[in-house]
This record gives C-alpha cells, sequence and structure tokens, in this order.
C-alpha cells in the first residue's frame, strides 16, 4: 500500500487545494452541481485519534485525544420532500448516493426507544442497521427533539467530502456528525456549553442510529480540542483540558496511524455497543450520570448485574466474569489516562511511553483485539517506534522519533501496510 496523501479533481477539473478552507469550496461546489441550489450551511471537522483512554469514555473515564489534519467537509440544504438525500464524493470527482426518508429515520429512532418486552421488563435495544442516510438523518432528527433544529425540518440535501481515510481509527463518520450539526446549527458555537451540548447530540445520535458504534470522545475532541495540543477530557465532570502535544519540537515525536485492513470490521462496532448499552443501563439503575460517580462502582455493579441475571434470566447483559474484566479494565484505563496527562505535562517520556505500553496490552487481553493487531504494533516496535498501541478500529497508533519518521513510514509502507501521517489539526468550524 502507500502512504496516505489523498489529492482531489473539484467539479470543473481543477485540482482542490489542501487546506481546509479548499475543502469546504469544493464541497459547496459538488453540492450546487449535485442539486442545484446553494448550501445554506456548511462545515468542516477533523479526524481525531485516541492516545490513551477512549475506551473509558461512556464509564465516566478520562480520554486523551487530538485532532489531525485530515479532514471532512459538508454542505446542506433543507429540502420539502420528507427524505434525507446524501452525495459522498470520492477522490476522482464520482459520486456515492444514499437515500432514507424521514418516516423511517422517526420509525428508527421509535424501535431504538422501546426496551420493554411484552411483559414490561427492561431490554436492551438493538444495534441499529443503516447506513451513512439513516447516521445523518438521526444527527437532524436528535436536534429537532433537542430544540437545536426548527421543526419546521422536512428533509436534507447533503454533501459529504472528506480526506480521512476510513477504516484506520480516525472518525470518519464523527468527523461528518460533527460537521453536518455545525452546518445546521450555526448560533453561539464559539460557546463551550454549546459546543459541549452538540457534541452530545451527535454522540446519543450515532448510539441510537448507526451501526457504526463511537467513540462519544471524538466528537468531543473535534469541537473542544486545540491545534497543536493534546485534549484531557474528563467525563465525570465534562471538563476539557489540554495538555502538551507529544508530536511536537520539544518532544522530538511524529504519529502515524499503521494498518494492514482497512475494511470494516462488523464485530468491533457490534462489541463497542455491548458495551454502552451495558454501561447505560448500569447507570440508570444507579441514578448516576456515570459510573465514575459511583462509590465502589465495580463491585455494586457486578452485584446488580448478577442480581437482574438471576431475577430476569436476561441474555442480552454481558456475563458476569466478562463485566467484571470491563470494569477493571476502565477503572485501569482512567488511573493511566491521568498518569500519561501528568507525564507529558511534565516531559516524562519514558513513563508516557510504558503508560502506552501497558493499556496496549491491558486492551488486547480485556477486549480480544485481533492477533494480527497485535502483531502490527509489535512489528512497529521492532522498526523503531518510540510507542505503539492499538487503537480502536483496525489501525496502530505509532510515535516515532522525528529524525527516522520518513524511513519508518516508507519501510511499512513498502511491506504492503497503509500508513497515514497524523499531523496537527484544528477544531470543527462553520462555514
Amino acid at each position: 500500500m502507500a502512504i496516505w496523501q489523498p489529492t482531489f479533481t473539484g467539479p470543473h477539473g481543477a485540482q482542490v487545494g489542501s487546506s481546509s478552507t479548499d475543502l469546504l469550496e469544493a464541497c459547496v461546489a459538488f453540492h450546487r452541481e449535485h442539486f442545484h441550489t446553494n448550501p445554506t450551511g456548511a462545515a468542516t471537522a477533523p479526524g481525531t485519534w485516541s492516545l490513551i483512554g477512549e475506551h473509558s469514555d461512556y464509564a465516566g473515564g478520562v480520554v486523551l485525544a487530538a485532532n489531525t489534519n485530515w479532514r471532512t467537509a459538508v454542505a446542506v440544504n433543507k429540502n420539502r420532500k420528507d427524505e434525507i438525500n446524501v452525495h459522498v464524493v470520492d477522490e476522482k470527482g464520482g459520486v456515492e448516493k444514499h437515500f432514507i426518508s424521514t418516516a423511517d429515520v422517526a420509525a428508527r429512532a421509535q424501535a431504538h426507544m422501546k426496551s420493554h418486552d411484552d411483559l414490561g421488563r427492561q431490554t436492551t435495544p438493538p444495534q441499529p442497521e443503516g447506513g451513512i442516510a439513516a447516521r445523518l438523518g438521526g444527527i437532524a432528527w436528535t436536534m429537532i427533539h433537542k430544540q437545536m433544529l426548527s421543526r419546521d425540518t422536512k428533509g436534507l440535501d447533503i454533501t459529504v467530502l472528506s480526506t480521512i481515510p476510513a477504516g484506520v481509527g480516525l472518525g470518519e463518520n464523527s468527523a461528518m456528525d460533527v460537521a453536518l450539526a455545525l452546518a445546521l446549527h450555526r448560533e453561539n458555537i464559539e460557546e463551550a456549553p454549546v459546543k459541549a451540548r452538540i457534541a452530545e447530540i451527535c454522540s446519543h445520535s450515532a448510539f441510537m442510529f448507526s451501526e457504526a458504534s463511537v467513540l462519544r470522545a471524538r466528537h468531543t475532541v473535534a469541537l473542544r480540542g486545540e491545534h497543536g495540543r493534546i485534549a484531557v477530557v474528563d467525563y465525570s465532570d465534562g471538563s476539557v483540558t489540554q495538555a502538551p502535544h507529544p508530536v511536537s519540537r520539544s518532544a522530538g515525536l511524529s504519529a502515524f496511524i499503521v494498518a494492514a485492513d482497512t475494511t470494516t470490521d462488523s464485530t468491533i462496532f457490534r462489541n463497542i455497543y455491548a458495551r454502552h448499552a451495558f454501561i447505560d443501563e448500569a447507570t440508570r439503575a444507579f441514578s448516576v450520570e456515570s459510573l465514575r460517580l459511583l462509590p465502589d462502582a465495580s463491585t455494586r455493579v457486578v452485584e446488580w448485574l448478577q442480581a437482574v441475571i438471576d431475577v430476569t434470566g436476561r441474555t442480552d447483559l454481558p456475563q458476569v466474569e466478562q463485566a467484571q474484566s470491563w470494569l477493571n479494565l476502565w477503572e485501569n484505563e482512567t488511573r493511566r489516562a491521568q498518569l500519561t496527562a501528568n507525564a507529558l505535562r511534565s516531559r516524562r517520556l519514558n513513563e508516557f511511553s510504558a503508560l502506552l505500553e501497558e493499556s496496549h496490552e491491558d486492551i488486547a487481553e480485556t477486549l480480544l483485539i485481533p492477533a494480527a493487531d497485535q502483531a502490527l504494533a509489535k512489528l512497529c516496535i521492532e522498526r523503531g517506534a518510540f510507542a505503539a498501541r492499538s487503537s480502536s478500529a483496525r489501525g496502530v497508533i505509532a510515535l516515532v522519533d522525528a529524525k527516522h519518521a520518513h524511513n519508518f513510514a516508507a519501510d511499512l509502507s513498502d511491506d504492503g501496510l497503509f500508513v497515514v501521517p497524523l499531523g496537527h489539526g484544528d477544531v470543527a468550524v462553520p462555514a
């Protein structure tokens, strides 16, 4: 494979520049060509990558993540046809079309919210089915019901143009969520509470409507991160602070995502959804906003789960042993993420590397990361990476001495691996 460097051709044959402004202008031009009207809103949002902690976000943990230079642009206008039309433009100007009716979106929402069986017993909502149109239609549906979008909205025509590679853990779908939300709601978007609310809407909507389960930190960081910094998101109180980025002149590191396979693995999404659904039910059972706010959470949640299974016989919940391993991982990842933030702030890079290695080993054992991905992380270390850690998708985050970064990327690319350089990126912005 090659080192990722996409080149887009605009609607009139001219090459699209690499800046976010160029990408946005090209997206608007494609929208005019496809839908024969000017968009009423447009925005761009960055891809995101997780340094550590992403598997703990729904349990109220701490996540360290950053924005990338790869971005998605979205242009949108409202229509009166009660339908969601999505055109995704590829590098050569080709179009992949997606469609869903607004009635179908509403029906999917209703099916997801039905959380009791015929005997009144609580059940886990089924994982949603549907592609891009359902996901983006769900953003509009959720914004309407959260009073962030007018109820007069009937349907939407949407154009998507993205430089974010799919399937390697850079949050291409989350960037699309955020860009659409900003294109639809452009009021007071510089205020932190508004950004926090939009991030929560995007995460909630993706959980309800998308088959590609979401890591909620991606939405938060895309909206509230800072250029050249690592965002430290603490979901016990919703705070976002910043730490020094390991990819900097002072740290002397470069970052890459390395993948052997970029095809979609639905098993990953099913497992993420199952963990999120379990956390949601446990937090509701104890009437807390997150498990992190529940004293002695691990013991109490396991006891609650055992009681529910014994009394109801439910089979849609995890086994007690599995739930215990998840809870232990979330607690350990939160601790490691806090220590990693401290290590970055005090420039203790050796401690930082050891924490990433510990995280990788714990996740590999608990979440059963495929052997091929574990071998890929080991290969990156053997090729000189300072640290390598499996991400939330089919990819490995590799941090490399900047002096050897070019040779590292070229060697892995020559071996047939897909290599994505991770530069600094800006937060999501509307046009």
